[in-house]
């Protein structure tokens, strides 16, 4: 009995505006994770953290400033609106606008039955009067009654026993959430708490086991000395609050992986959630590499350089950040072997059972790539569409429109699901009707780049139209045909 991924795991946005001070424009992200206590309401919490040097601050008594924002959510199902929320939040109190630093975070608890909602965020910063573009979100809440299930992942910064309960109080302890899923070389510390549900409708009595561990996103290879396990006693509701040593893990791209097992390690159900490392002392384990043993495998019968340094290459749009940085140094060298022993090492890990249909299988869709993306500049595969397309493959739904009247050509790709993550889209904006060379200007998948303010790479100053007003605008000129937005809003 194994229960679907909670589609949400973590949502992060950056939300862009103006404000009065024209140097400031409101920066927020936002975390979202849904729990389900056994016999409860199902609920979602959001967590938004404002960088403190984007907010207007005001004198509301001598020497004391303070930011003030007003937060509305509303949750939507259909035409109902099932959760609504209105608040204004109060930074912390400063005494020197002139070197803010940090964030301050609201949080928010909404019970919420399971289904499919879209989350709809707006936020003005009170103290300017500007509202920033409301952000639309699809959350799903999908907990089965009396089945295993694993709560989303929250990861967070500190915690302390709670004094008194409050409307976040999880299992007696207060969280203050790490917003922001980035940790740098100066955060060794990968703090989490998880809720593990109805484990004692496996049993009677007994236990069952917890694997936790960190993966690649790229490869889903789980990470040498990061996988952990923990045997819980059967009950309605077990709890997982732990640190991760994270002192030497390489920069990169990842999941935190949390398992439910039975006796036999048969895997129940699990979940995950994404975060980024930035740790560029971490270098690759050359010694590691050096026994790869490659006698009889296909990368023997590889012997050119140049045909080496290119299948290396190749390889750019799925590396992790460590083995981009090594495949680089390595394409630039002479050294047959060591390129045979990185490219097969490359793909033992991400395809085990056959390594060389792995590297076939991919050479392919570079093949196809190069087809249809190449321009004269760049081949398909160092194209953003190439880089798309071979990192996530072949999109659900593709919707290109190359002449829709005052924009530039644009094309939106639409997959259903990424990994653990949903609807996932992204959008691609040409210079012009002449060239191939579409880039991405915004996505809405963790890790890749997210422009609230897409529509306007689209139509503003479009064919010297003039529309264009500077970084600090928020609308575009809508003119008949203007479709992209209905696009994305509505793939079809």
């Amino acid at each position: 009995m194994k229960r679907l991924f909670i589609a949400i795991m973590l949502i992060l946005l950056a939300f862009g505006g103006q404000a009065q001070v024209k140097t400031k424009r409101l920066k927020a992200y936002l975390s979202t994770t849904t729990f389900c206590v056994p016999g409860m309401t199902p609920y979602l919490e959001n967590a938004i953290a404002f960088d403190c040097r984007t907010a207007v601050y005001k004198e509301f008594e001598p020497g004391k400033f303070k930011s003030t924002i007003e937060i509305q959510t509303v949750f939507r199902d259909g035409e109902k609106i099932s959760a609504y929320s209105k608040i204004a939040l109060d930074s912390p109190v400063v005494t020197d606008t002139a070197n803010l630093s940090g964030a301050f975070i609201d949080q928010q608890r909404f019970s919420l039955p399971n289904g499919e909602y879209e989350m709809e965020i707006s936020i003005t910063d009170m103290n300017s009067g500007e509202a920033l573009p409301m952000e639309s979100i699809t959350v799903k809440v999908d907990f089965v009654d009396g089945m295993p299930a694993v709560s989303d992942i929250l990861l967070f910064d500190s915690y302390s026993k709670a004094e008194k309960q409050t409307a976040c109080t999880k299992s007696g302890f207060d969280f203050l959430p790490r917003v922001y899923p980035f940790f740098g070389a100066s955060d060794e510390k990968l703090n989490f708490y998880v809720e593990l549900y109805n484990s004692d409708k496996l049993y009677d009595e007994g236990k069952f086991l917890v694997n936790y561990y960190i993966e690649t996103v790229e490869s889903s290879s789980r990470m040498q000395n990061y996988s952990f396990n923990k045997r819980f006693d059967v009950k309605k509701v077990d709890i997982l609050l732990n640190t991760i040593d994270i002192k030497d893990l390489p920069t990169g791209n990842y999941y935190l992986v949390v398992e439910m097992r039975d006796r036999s390690n048969a895997l129940i159900c699990s979940n995950s959630c994404f975060f980024q490392k930035s740790n560029p002392s971490v270098n690759y384990d050359l010694e590691d590499l050096a026994g790869v043993n490659i006698a009889n495998t296909f990368v023997n019968n590889i012997t050119e350089i140049d045909t080496l340094r290119k299948y290396i290459r190749y390889l750019d749009p799925i590396c992790t950040d460590l083995e981009r940085d090594y495949s680089t140094s390595v394409a630039k060298s002479d050294d047959l072997k060591t390129m045979q022993q990185f490219l097969y090492n490359f793909w033992s890990k991400r395809s085990p059972m056959n390594p060389k249909q792995g590297f076939d299988d991919y050479l392919a869709a570079v093949r196809r790539v190069n087809m249809s993306f190449g321009t004269t500049s760049f081949p398909g595969y160092r194209t953003d569409r190439g880089y798309v397309f071979l990192k996530y493959g072949q999109p659900d739904k593709i919707m290109e429109v190359p002449d829709e009247p005052a924009a530039r050509p644009y094309a939106i790709w639409h997959y259903y699901q990424v990994a653990n993550q949903r609807d996932r889209k992204f959008v691609f904006v040409a210079p012009d009707r002449s060239t191939n060379d579409y880039q991405l200007i915004h996505s809405n998948m963790v890790g890749e780049v997210n422009n609230p303010r897409w529509p306007m790479e689209i139509y503003q100053g479009v064919y010297g139209q003039g529309y264009y007003q500077g970084v600090d605008q928020t609308e575009y000129a809508r003119s008949w045909g203007s479709h992209a937005v209905d696009l994305y809003n509505n793939p079809r």
